[in-house]
């Protein structure tokens, strides 16, 4: 699928969410036999490991890899949608496309997280800057097979001349993210069944969409990079040669 990017060579932020509806309607029902997939069996070793001690620590790096494999194959799924409109690959494609990747994107998740929580600590503002740089790193290691320096790097080229765009995306990612942490957190304090069930709904439903739009946002930032599609649409009249004039 393709679609105008923008205007003038800006991101057209409206387009994103447009199109990440679209992607997000499109795919439904793959994003969730996925993502169930993925994250039952996490959502079930949290309540049978608990929260504390080694059984915590294990149940917390299941879920580490749940949540990156799931970022990873819905990466994949919009690559798929972005290519002929629909979705191609079976669930196990999808899944066995990931795999070999999986560590680095385990790595690179880590690593921004690292990198853009200093920046924050620091005075906020720094951390806000780093992730608008960062925003495209995962599905740059994911489409074009990068390293993890490398896509960020590409992802810093990429971001370099929408930043102030992205940041309304950026804000409503971070907000997202705030609200199923704190939702799940509290429900977790309450009963750990109940916050485990909770938080498998809302990652069903929210971190497709969350890492979909991440997706969406970098294949229109390489179209508007690269000129995959054109940012601005221009009807060229070309006339006919009509030939010499009639004679007299």
């Amino acid at each position: 699928m393709s679609g105008s990017s923008g205007t003038a060579g800006h991101l057209d932020i409206g387009g994103v969410f447009e199109a990440t509806g679209d992607y997000y309607k499109r795919a439904f029902g793959t994003f969730w036999i996925v993502a169930l997939v993925l994250l039952i069996p996490s959502a079930i070793l949290q309540v049978i490991l608990g929260n504390g001690g080694l059984g915590g620590l294990l149940s917390f790096i299941v879920q580490i890899v749940a949540t990156a494999w799931l970022a990873g194959a819905v990466i994949r799924i919009v690559q798929d949608i972005h290519g002929d409109g629909q979705v191609d690959y079976s669930i196990g494609e999808l899944l066995g496309s990931v795999w070999p990747r999986l560590l680095a994107i385990i790595g690179l998740q880590i690593l921004l997280s690292i990198i853009i929580g200093i920046g924050l600590f620091l005075l906020i503002i720094p951390g806000v800057i780093l992730a608008l740089i960062l925003v495209v790193s995962l599905p740059a290691l994911i489409v074009e097979d990068a390293g993890v320096f490398d896509s960020m790097s590409r992802s810093a080229d990429l971001t370099k001349d929408n930043r102030m765009r992205i940041l309304g995306v950026g804000i409503l990612m971070i907000l997202i993210l705030i609200g199923i942490g704190i939702i799940a957190g509290l429900l977790s304090a309450i009963t750990p069944v109940l916050g485990a069930i909770v938080g498998l709904v809302l990652g069903i439903l929210l971190y497709p969409y969350i890492s979909m739009l991440t997706a969406v946002l970098y294949f229109r930032l390489v179209e508007l990079k690269e000129g995959g599609v054109v940012a601005v649409e221009e009807t060229v009249i070309i006339e006919e040669d009509a030939g010499p004039p009639p004679a007299v």
